[in-house]
């Protein structure tokens, strides 16, 4: 009796192991979007390389390509580093945004290619897609074709910018879709600058002068390194908010160039403006003729050197509202 017992009891409290056991909480189904995260590759990085994405022999970039990279003034030599590429930014786990420098003036309303450099996360096995590329199942870098439009007005935050889906697919031996991921590749203005403040004002002494090249008489004991020579703005001028208070910077033939003649040529060819800011002419000042870029153009100096001339311009920020007003004079006496 007393085994029965016993047996009965032992028999109970196996069946409440085996009860607990199978009532454990379990992990759950996953959702489709956790299955193929799970089944495909993801992107892991985009780049834009100079070396894919430059004209014949590499001496220049392609219009799109050009377009990634803010304007400087002075313009920097392609051959320089911040040419080498561009990054396109990864957030979660779908969308990719290549951020274009704010810039009213673009206009690539044709589609255009851009040769993009990915690298997956891992390998993505066999019979996987990206389109209509199939994959080596490898994880080296491979290069795949994005064409797009780069038009300024489609580029701006509010309109979410230029996009396009890349899909990665993995097929069956029959051609057939099993699986695919979808990543959201956006063309997109960055936040542009209000900065319309000159870096630095300054004229590059040239080695031997050509015709009425006054930047070749500049004195050398006013040259700094670099043989520049660098002016600051006058004090008591105007704050640049119109084109009547223009913020003054004046060369003195006796003190900066002692030697210009009539008709000579100064050029501020070494002025350092914001990023994305360029010179405008347009309303400068109320008289059209002494409104003149000074650097492409510059100052001239008068039939009677002894004389006073000056010419106006203005800077205009990234954002193509915010401007300054600025004069440069030439003072010959």
């Amino acid at each position: 009796m007393k085994t029965n017992i016993f047996k009965n009891l032992l028999s109970l409290l196996t069946l409440g192991v085996v009860i607990f056991s199978c009532n454990k909480p379990s992990e759950g189904p996953k959702t489709e979007d956790e299955v193929i995260q799970k089944a495909i590759a993801n992107i892991k990085s985009i780049v834009f390389k100079k070396e894919k994405n430059s004209a014949t022999g590499n001496t220049s970039a392609t219009p799109a390509y050009a377009a990634l990279f803010v304007k400087k003034t002075p313009a920097l030599p392609y051959t320089d580093d911040i040419y080498k590429k561009i990054d396109a930014v990864i957030e979660g786990d779908s969308v990719i945004k290549v951020l274009v420098p704010f810039d009213k003036t673009l206009n690539i309303n044709t589609a255009t290619t851009l040769t993009a450099t990915i690298t997956l996360n891992e390998k993505p096995g066999e019979n996987v897609y990206l389109g209509d590329k199939k994959l080596t199942d490898s994880t080296a870098p491979f290069d795949y074709p994005i064409s797009t439009t780069l038009v300024h007005a489609n580029l701006i935050e509010s309109t979410g910018g230029v996009s396009q889906v890349l899909e990665i697919k993995r097929k069956d031996k029959d051609g057939n879709v099993l699986i695919k991921k979808s990543f959201k590749v956006v063309f997109i203005h960055d936040t542009p600058s209000k900065n319309c403040s000159i870096t630095k004002f300054a004229l590059k002494k040239t080695a031997t002068g050509t015709n009425n090249d006054g930047n070749a008489k500049i004195s050398a004991a006013g040259i700094a390194d670099g043989g520049l020579l660098v002016l600051t703005h006058e004090q008591n001028t105007g704050d640049g908010s119109d084109n009547t208070k223009h913020i003054e910077y004046k060369i003195v033939k006796n003190t900066h160039a002692s030697s210009l003649s009539e008709n000579d040529v100064l050029k501020v060819d070494a002025m350092i403006l914001p990023d994305g800011a360029t010179i405008l002419t347009t309303d400068a000042s109320a008289t059209a003729a002494n409104n003149v870029d000074p650097i492409k153009t510059g100052i001239t100096v008068p039939a009677t050197s002894t004389n006073t001339k000056s010419i106006c311009f203005k800077v205009v920020a990234q954002d193509g509202e915010t401007q300054k007003f600025y004069k440069f004079t030439y003072q010959g006496s």
